[in-house]
This record gives C-alpha cells, sequence and structure tokens, in this order.
C-alpha cells in the first residue's frame, strides 16, 4: 500500500486514477491493472523490487520491442523495478500496451469482459457510484478452484445497521447474451457451484476477509468513490448475508429461455441450507438505462418473471 500511495509505485496508481479505462486489483502479492477486461499488466513484488507481465500472446505480430526501443526502454518489461522513476517509464508505455490489446481478436470480440469492467468502474469510480448501492472490489477473481466474474459489497442503508458492519458482500456472474446462459457454465453450473463453495466455512471466512481488505484498500487509494465524509475508521462485511448477482447483458426480450432457468434457480435457492448464512439471488436490471446498481433494480426471480411477461405482452 504504501509503495502505490508514496512510493516506487504512485505513477502507476495516479495513471489508473487519471485513465477511466483502467481498473486495479489488488491480490495481496501482486497487482493487475485490467484494460478492456483483459489484464494490461501484472505486478508482483519480490525481494528485488516488482517484476512486471505483460501477456505476448497480445503482441502476435512481435512488434513490441521494437515500439519499446523508439520510447527508448527496450527492456523495461524485463527488468526489476526499483525506483518512481522506473514506474514512471513504465506508465509513458502502457499505451503501447493498450494498442496491442485493442487489436487482437480476443479482446475485440471479448464483449462480456468489457461490459464487466464498465460495469466494475460506474459502480466504484463514476459520479453514479457515489448514489449506488453495490461497489465492486474485483474482477476475474480466483480463490481455489471458485472463479467470479466480479466480486463486491452491497451497502447497508442507516437504518439496517447501528455498527461499521455496512457491507454484504457479493458474488457476481456476468453472462453476455443468450448463448452464455445454459450448460455447465451457463447460470445454473454457475449457481450450483457457488452454493457448493458457500457451504465451506473456510470459503465463507476466507471470502469476507478479501472483500473487506479490498474495500478498505481501494478506499485508501481513492479507488472507490463515496460519501464517507471525514471519517477514518474502516467498515466491515456482515457475516450472516450474502447476495449473488446475475447480470445478464443484452438478454433479447422475446427470447423463453430464461423461464425455465428461474425455476431451476428456485430449486437451487430453496434446497440450500447453510444454518445462520442467509443467501440472497437478484437478478441485476438497469435504472432505466446505464450500468449503475440500486437495491431497488436488483430483481428477486418473481420480479424477473412478471418483468418478462411485461415484455410479451
Amino acid at each position: 500500500m504504501h509503495d502505490l500511495k508514496n512510493g516506487i509505485l504512485s505513477p502507476l496508481l495516479q495513471e489508473v486514477r487519471d485513465d477511466d479505462t483502467l481498473l486495479m486489483g489488488l491480490r495481496g502479492t501482486y497487482i493487475t491493472v485490467y484494460y478492456r477486461g483483459g489484464q494490461l499488466l501484472k505486478v508482483t513484488r519480490d525481494s528485488d523490487g516488482y517484476s512486471l507481465t505483460f501477456d505476448s500472446k497480445y503482441d502476435t505480430n512481435s512488434v513490441l520491442d521494437g515500439r519499446l526501443a523508439r520510447h527508448g526502454c527496450q527492456d523495461i518489461l524485463k527488468r526489476r523495478i526499483r525506483s518512481i522513476d522506473d514506474t514512471a517509464q513504465v506508465v509513458s508505455i502502457l499505451s503501447e500496451l493498450k494498442r496491442l490489446m485493442d487489436r487482437h481478436p480476443q479482446v475485440k470480440s471479448g464483449l462480456e469482459r468489457e461490459f464487466q469492467q464498465v460495469t466494475a468502474r460506474i459502480n466504484s469510480r463514476s459520479k453514479s457510484s457515489n448514489s449506488s448501492h453495490y461497489f465492486i472490489t474485483d474482477i476475474e477473481h480466483k480463490y481455489d478452484d471458485a472463479r467470479y466474474d466480479m466480486l463486491g459489497v452491497r451497502w447497508r442503508r442507516n437504518l439496517e445497521h447501528r455498527d461499521r458492519k455496512c457491507l454484504v458482500p457479493v458474488l457476481f456472474e456476468m453472462k453476455y447474451g443468450l448463448d452464455a446462459l445454459a450448460g455447465t457454465s451457463g447460470v445454473i453450473g454457475h449457481l450450483k457451484k457457488t452454493l457448493d463453495h458457500l457451504t465451506n466455512a473456510a470459503f465463507l471466512t476466507g471470502l469476507r476477509k478479501n472483500i473487506e481488505a479490498q474495500f478498505s484498500q481501494l478506499s485508501q487509494l481513492d479507488l472507490i468513490k463515496y460519501e464517507r465524509g471525514k471519517s477514518t475508521e474502516e467498515f466491515h462485511t456482515v457475516v450472516d448475508h450474502i447476495q449473488i448477482v446475475l447480470v445478464l447483458a443484452e438478454y433479447v426480450p422475446h427470447s423463453e429461455k430464461l423461464m425455465p432457468i428461474l425455476d431451476e434457480c428456485d430449486k437451487r435457492i430453496a434446497e440450500f441450507n447453510t444454518p445462520g448464512l442467509q443467501v440472497d439471488l437478484r437478478f441485476a436490471s438497469a435504472s432505466l438505462c446505464g450500468y449503475a446498481m440500486h437495491e431497488c433494480t436488483m430483481l428477486t426471480t418473481e420480479q424477473v418473471r412478471l418483468l418478462l411477461d411485461t415484455w410479451k405482452s
């Protein structure tokens, strides 16, 4: 944290603050900088400074070395980062890395991940985030065999708490288009795996600690925008409530694919039983048109059914 706020990596933090197309993920021993939903740069700390990782798959025509040479730093991605000047040089060549990613087929066709990053930005760093009820703390999260598109929190209203436990952990899953709804990696497959993980006490404890730490760190780094006044106190997660939020992007209103999925979701949730834990399944919808997430626009399965019926009529 010190190296990001006031030390070696501070130019990188400032660049992420200034560039709305970038998102920073804090992973304990390393930092990930995302661009258009893909990993732009991985920064890993070791005993001799920081090492950088840029996925060479984006350099399909092997042009990166030549472009970096024109900047006078051909070896910048291969050597250790040990000073603010080193990091400033890295920041100066990020445009070259972004340019390669912009032209890569995986990024150009990866609308789900790009939509995911935009959702994270709007609900964490935009003007809308100050009035939304959800904050995104991480994307592309991995924990043992668990994979989640986004982690975040629902901010509890004042009437819901009288302590600092303001944060309800939220597991987000993004599905882009009709083809992503079914199959082993579809809505039901993901819900089943998630409910299995939520029966694991160690997973729950780790999830809460992780989300709480991420929220605190992102707040300190000014990468989450919300009205906290002059308070410097840290906020904590509740232990008895978790939300699972499904974000279904570009759903076709006249499709009938979702109705049977809703029935199966109800069945899975009804069968889930972990004493002392309330699991709340919601479907994200828009406030008229937009990405900001509000409590009243998080729909239950029954509310989704009513919405689908309205679209048919």
